[in-house]
């Protein structure tokens, strides 16, 4: 195996762990807001947290740091479309993540012990973190995509 292929081999693992959480927390967000459950989404919501601190954000700087190593083993360039797209997607994906859906998610978690899930307000805000995680998870799999398209080459 060479160098390449062993850090070709980290990145696509580092997104498949990132990129299929995500997907898997997609269902797991939907059946705990049809469930009507304030607690079962409370908890949803700081399993989430956890998660991202120590599960996200560890797979999604994997699979970064693995693909600059390959480009850097590769000879390709970082001024190449499709590996431009894919960091500026990366890194709306990750401010995304740190300046928006975490402090949401927060301000959620703590409208929910205090309110309720009934409360208007509270179910605004955890509606609009939903929209704003599928918004994520488009994002992803739009890099997904353009690492398999490449385009531009």
């Amino acid at each position: 195996m060479s160098l390449y292929e062993l850090f070709k081999t980290i990145h696509v693992l580092g997104a498949v762990a990132w990129a299929g959480a995500v997907i898997y927390s997609q269902f797991l967000a939907f059946l705990a807001a049809r469930s009507g459950d304030p607690q079962r989404m409370l908890g949803f919501m700081e399993d989430e947290a956890w998660l991202g601190q120590h599960y996200f954000a560890p797979a999604a700087m994997t699979t970064l740091i693995a693909g600059i190593a390959m480009v850097i083993e590769s000879g390709w360039e970082f001024t190449d479309a499709w590996i431009v797209i894919g960091l500026v997607l990366f890194f709306v994906t990750v401010l995304l993540g740190m300046f928006v859906l975490t402090p949401k998610s927060e301000q959620a978690v703590t409208g929910i012990r205090e309110k309720g899930l009934a409360d208007p307000g509270v179910k605004a805000q955890v509606d609009q973190l939903m929209k704003l995680s599928r918004i994520d998870l488009v994002l992803l799999v739009v890099i997904i995509a353009d690492m398999v398209i490449k385009p531009g080459t």
